[in-house]
């Protein structure tokens, strides 16, 4: 992919599928601001990076004073933002009537709130540009259910409208906006959630019960936020300009297969002989 010349703005990217982004994007030639909580993690990121290339931001998307500084900090650092990667993410797991009102309001603060945030900011600075490209990380979830997922999969798509509602408004304007839905991948966020606390309960390595279960989709196998990254190389670049509404699953297959709950229950099975 060549980004030479383009300023990018990504959420999240101190860790997992943001910070695999950030790297993707410096390595085919753009220059970027990170964005993140926890302003270890983006020094982290930076330092791997040829100097120069990257700037952080460190704030909180859910508000509203943050998103603006993000946005002025980038503009300072490379006078103008052709992509916006919103990437932060939480994820609200419990049925309706057992996941916490609180965690609700949260999940979808990050998940829909913040990229209405940073889009709201960034869009009026595309326009004056000429265009722009915004890839709004989404979700599998977004598109089908998985177990107790009620908050992270609402949230994730009315992602999905947002983005497309953006591409329908905003593309007389030359700014393409597009969503991807990746599947499982494997990150730290992983680790913590539903699936790492089913690991620590059944008694097996988180690694030995990921590679059971994926054993259902064609690919086989989970994916990286490498995989993921890639992707957005493609989205924020000249070679996807008539690009613009989509809503792409990038999963190994598993929207075309049932592996939850399926999958899980034989995996179970099979590490617990």
């Amino acid at each position: 992919m060549n980004l030479k010349g383009k300023v990018a703005l990504i959420t999240g990217g101190g860790t997992g599928i943001g910070a695999a982004v950030a790297k993707r994007f410096v390595a085919d030639g753009a220059r970027i601001c990170i964005t993140g909580r926890r302003e270890g993690c983006l020094d982290e990121v930076i330092a791997s990076l040829p100097t120069g290339a990257a700037t952080k931001c460190p704030g909180d998307v859910t508000k509203p004073e943050d998103t603006e500084r993000m946005v002025k900090t980038v503009l300072s650092f490379g006078e103008k933002i052709d992509v916006l990667v919103n990437c932060a993410g939480l994820g609200g797991m419990g049925s309706i009537t057992d996941i916490d009102p609180v965690d609700w309001r949260k999940t979808f603060e990050v998940n829909l709130n913040g990229p209405f945030l940073l889009m709201r900011a960034v869009i009026p600075h595309m326009i004056k540009a000429g265009g722009g490209s915004i890839i709004n990380i989404s979700s599998l979830a977004g598109l089908r259910c998985q177990p107790k997922a009620t908050a992270y999969s609402a949230s994730k798509a009315a992602l999905n409208m947002l983005t497309q509602q953006v591409a329908f408004d905003y593309g007389r304007y030359n700014i393409r906006c597009n969503a991807v839905c990746p599947g499982f991948v494997y990150t730290d966020m992983v680790e913590k959630g539903g699936l790492g606390k089913l690991a620590e309960r059944i008694g097996v390595d988180m690694f030995s019960l990921v590679n059971n279960v994926f054993k259902d989709i064609p690919i086989r196998k989970p994916g990286t936020p490498e995989q993921i990254a890639g992707i957005c190389s493609f989205l924020a670049g000249d070679d996807s300009s008539y690009m613009t509404g989509a809503v792409i699953p990038v999963d190994g297959g598993t929207a075309i297969v049932d592996v939850f709950p399926t999958g899980v229950k034989r995996a179970i099975l099979e590490l617990q002989r």
